[in-house]
């Protein structure tokens, strides 16, 4: 909207209705209907006799303008859109993704009413939290696509410590948490034919405004958000531009450099390695000692029958014997 980037140019200073017109491109008609529109969005227009209007605040609502205002990235968030209540921002994103949309694009949802994560287990998605998903094209074959998951768990960790000075724990393969509580979950899908992969699509849930009464009773125990882990609330924009930014360049880095380093920084934060884990994958479960994470994203378990390497599976942390 021209006359928000007008209003936000002029840094909290006024602005006359004259010169509104001329630099929006309005008449005064519109632009009173304009900021009528915005603050029935959220944000705070003041508008004064002989000074004319200025923006006092925006909303922490993800809408595209906020997102991108000082969004420091190339492609990802660049294309964004933003929905009020949706079934799931993954099945969105990839209709998009097959019509074409370019990568980069985000899809984010206040309310998801089919969200979910791994296995098709449903994920609580209620308002207050981050629920989005980005349309990537790497171009790697369905092989090379394992660690993205983990690529987007330490940006997401990157973001939550710059934010918030919490510094959550990566629980192999896709979780975030907090002590044995579960923050947010990531789910990668694939798409495309006869083995081509053309787009993945990254969804991302993260809690972050919920407070107890938000949840379920069932996973009152087992979830948290970072609100009640900050004991106050976190603006979710600013945290998801830092998210934006840092899986960019560690996304750059995936394509140009195979060395994948961020699967060290996975590992010297990780709630898994170095415990005692059952891995239910296949319908069999194995126990052991979770030891490493391999360049392709495996988990590697030591059991008494030697080293075991998965790729997806439930990992259970063990209570240590004695």
């Amino acid at each position: 909207m021209e006359l928000l980037a007008v209003l936000r140019a002029a840094e909290g200073e006024f602005i006359s209705g004259r010169r509104l017109a001329e630099e929006a491109g309005l008449t005064r008609a519109a632009i009173w209907k304009q900021v009528e529109e915005l603050r029935a969005r959220g944000y705070r227009i003041e508008a004064v006799p002989r000074r004319g209007y200025r923006l006092v605040a925006a909303p922490d609502i993800p809408y595209p303008e906020e997102i991108r205002h000082g969004l420091a990235t190339d492609r990802l968030g660049r294309h964004a859109v933003y929905l009020p209540v949706i079934g799931s921002t993954n099945d969105e994103a990839k209709r998009l993704a097959a019509a074409g949309w370019p990568e980069g694009t985000l899809v984010i949802a206040e309310e998801q009413t089919a969200g979910r994560g791994r296995l098709g287990r449903s994920w609580h998605s209620p308002s207050g939290g981050l629920w989005f998903s980005l349309i990537l094209r790497p171009g790697l074959p369905l092989s090379e696509l394992g660690p993205l998951a983990i690529l987007a768990a330490v940006a997401l960790r990157r973001a939550i410590l710059a934010e918030t000075g919490l510094k959550v724990l990566i629980k192999w393969p896709n979780d975030l948490v907090f002590g044995e509580k579960k923050l947010a979950g990531i789910l990668a899908e694939a798409g495309g034919e006869l083995g081509r992969v053309e787009a993945v699509v990254l969804g991302i849930g993260l809690n972050v405004n919920q407070g107890e009464e938000d949840f379920p009773p069932a996973i009152r125990s087992s979830a948290t958000s970072l609100r009640l882990l900050c004991g106050r609330e976190v603006r979710r924009v600013p945290l998801l531009r830092r998210f934006l930014f840092h899986c960019e360049e560690l996304y750059r880095q995936e394509l140009s450099d195979p060395s994948r380093t961020y699967l060290e920084e996975a590992a010297a934060h990780s709630a898994t390695l170095g415990r005692r884990v059952r891995v239910v994958a296949g319908g069999t479960a194995v126990e052991g000692t979770a030891v490493r994470l391999d360049p392709d994203g495996a988990l590697v378990v030591a059991t008494a029958g030697g080293e075991r390497r998965f790729f997806t599976g439930e990992v259970e942390a063990l209570r240590a014997e004695g």
